[in-house]
């Protein structure tokens, strides 16, 4: 009957996870970003283009292998003292099938975010004026600062850029990379605190957690020194990561995944917490001028006095 459960379960999730996946598609395939104008003197859209340092292929490796490579370690880890010599994997399998599972559903969900702002949007990125390259002799955007115009209507005339460059210049906010690795690097810094418990060392644990952090950190500032976002644009994409990862992780797969202290092996032995630790019944004491007295009294003899 159980299986039978999580066969229907299963069914039903993957098929909730083609449907969230196919918006994303038409957006990519059909989508225009939002048509937005310039002013001809426009410093903060004239930086160079530059190459991805964290390119799109490398942030796909790292935010979607990274966080499966550290939730299987972790989980062979506990089978093997689990079970001892590595048998009966069945539990961590779908421990760790259901971890994935609930972090492929919020990473699809924070790409929709982030790619439905990006089309509402359409800020352009700081490079655009380098991408598009538009004609501003027909614009008549002159060299005189003081009579800046508002260009609302332009074409690109740069014909070494594919057209899906052009338009991903108009796509600046918010960050996709930000809001991808800030998912990843979070969601897995909460499993590593729910299911990894290293009694060796005090610091493993947090070490790992602020790898995770630091390499996020290091793509969005790629980012904004790449000229592809402002600072704002990076910004909110962690925003959407933050909140995001804490929403699927502690909505969802915390009550999927059991934690490391919820199932008691005979290699890892569960942390007692001092919470949990029984408690010596402390004897009630009298206050201090009660004991003083009744010693007086105790002591003292008829002539009260008191007597050795």
């Amino acid at each position: 009957m159980s299986a039978l459960y999580f066969s229907k379960q299963f069914i039903v999730d993957v098929f909730i996870f083609i449907l969230v996946f196919i918006p994303l598609a038409l957006l990519h395939a059909l989508g225009k970003p939002a048509a937005n104008g310039f002013w001809c003197h426009d410093k903060s859209l004239g930086y160079p283009y530059r190459p991805d340092t964290v390119s799109m292929p490398m942030l796909m490796v790292l935010t979607f292998g990274a966080p499966f490579l550290v939730m299987a370690v972790i989980e062979t880890i506990r089978a093997a003292y689990r079970a001892r010599l590595f048998r009966q994997f069945r539990a961590e399998i779908q421990s760790l099938g259901k971890a994935y599972g609930v972090f492929l559903f919020g990473m699809a969900a924070s790409c929709i975010f982030t790619e439905s702002l990006k089309y509402s949007v359409g800020r352009l990125r700081p490079n655009f004026l380098d991408i598009c390259r538009p004609d501003f002799d027909k614009l008549n955007c002159t060299t005189d600062t003081s009579s800046d115009r508002f260009i609302t209507e332009y074409k690109c005339t740069n014909t070494q850029m594919d057209e899906r460059i052009i338009q991903d210049s108009q796509l600046s906010f918010p960050s996709g990379h930000a809001s991808m690795s800030m998912f990843s690097a979070l969601f897995t810094v909460f499993y590593l605190q729910m299911r990894l418990e290293v009694k060796f060392s005090l610091f493993l644990r947090p070490t790992l957690q602020m790898a995770l952090i630091l390499m996020a950190v290091f793509c969005c500032v790629t980012r904004v020194t790449d000229y592809k976002h402002f600072i704002s644009d990076v910004i909110a994409g962690c925003v959407i990561g933050i909140c995001l990862a804490w929403t699927m992780f502690y909505k969802i797969a915390y009550d999927v995944i059991p934690s490391q202290s919820s199932q008691k092996s005979p290699g890892l032995p569960r942390a007692t917490s001092i919470e949990s630790e029984p408690q010596t019944p402390t004897p009630l004491l009298r206050p201090e001028r009660l004991i003083i007295s009744h010693s007086y009294r105790n002591n003292s003899g008829p002539d009260g006095l008191l007597h050795k």
